[in-house]
């Protein structure tokens, strides 16, 4: 390999190896909340939403919403569509808590045949105006 190519592969290794830290490392001040919920076997089932609002309450866009860790025993899937907000008291957006905007709605529905406990963690970034950053861990209990 000539010296040029080294050069140019060991730049893009090191900007690969930067940005795959900013999807699986916390960021520095990111809010760890933890869920817990049971789900039918089989069954798809709507564990959580996220959207991101005006001041005015109006939807903004949706809210970036990665898989840091994937369930071992299920899958995930985001979808968009109508949600009814929810922030925390603290949050500038609080006031817009009720409101039916367009978000993510985030579901698991595990394999087949599985009953037990599964655990994923998701990250919400951008959740109200002032840019929260939250990574979520949800346990969810796949039983009768």
């Amino acid at each position: 390999m000539k010296p040029r190519s080294l050069i140019y592969l060991g730049a893009f290794l090191s900007v690969v190896m930067a940005l795959s830290g900013c999807v699986s490392a916390p960021i520095g001040g990111a809010k760890q909340i933890q869920f817990s919920g049971k789900v039918a076997p089989g069954k798809k089932t709507r564990i959580t939403s996220a959207s991101l609002v005006k001041q005015d309450c109006t939807f903004a866009s949706f809210p970036y919403t990665g898989i840091i860790k994937q369930p071992a025993r299920g899958k995930i899937d985001i979808e968009h569509g109508p949600v009814a907000s929810k922030f925390s008291k603290d949050s500038t957006a609080y006031m817009c808590s009720g409101r039916t905007v367009q978000g993510n709605i985030i579901f698991y529905t595990p394999n087949p045949g599985f009953v037990g406990t599964d655990q994923f963690t998701v990250r919400l970034t951008g959740l109200n105006t002032d840019g929260t950053v939250q990574d979520g861990t949800f346990v969810v209990h796949v039983g009768k």
